[in-house]
């Protein structure tokens, strides 16, 4: 939820922790949650965990966490053909298949999703410590 105050938008968001003057703060942005360092006299901090943070301040903050998006193919495509392949595999044919072993039926969706686990997995790999 967005707030207009004297010509300032402020956005509400969700006060993760407060170390020293850094604040590390998430908020939803159009869909996506986001995560950064601000200083922390840029948050209004309510009482329930919760903030209010101008636009502009959110703009100057440091990004906190791996940058997923950016390490991730952007190519990855899980088909239902290929789910529902992995599904045949499994030996989940029916209704009653599923019901009688749901956990199967996931581990045959993550099968279709194994090309994206393991890329995932050398990336992770790969991080420097100073990045997580």
């Amino acid at each position: 939820m967005n707030y207009v105050n004297d010509e300032e938008i402020l956005i509400d968001v969700k006060v993760i922790r407060s170390k020293g003057q850094v604040t590390l703060i998430e908020w939803d942005d159009a869909g996506r949650f986001r995560r950064i360092l601000v200083p922390r006299e840029v948050v209004f901090e309510s009482k329930n965990g919760r903030g209010l943070v101008t636009e502009e301040s959110l703009e100057m903050g440091m990004p906190y966490g791996v940058n997923w998006e950016a390490r991730l193919q952007k190519s990855f495509i899980i088909t239902g053909a290929k789910i529902a392949e992995q599904l045949e595999v499994a030996g989940i044919w029916t209704k009653e298949d599923y019901e009688q072993n749901p956990s199967v039926a996931q581990q045959a969706v993550l099968g279709a999703a194994k090309v994206i686990l393991i890329e995932l997995y050398a990336i992770i790999r790969n991080i420097p410590k100073q990045e997580n």
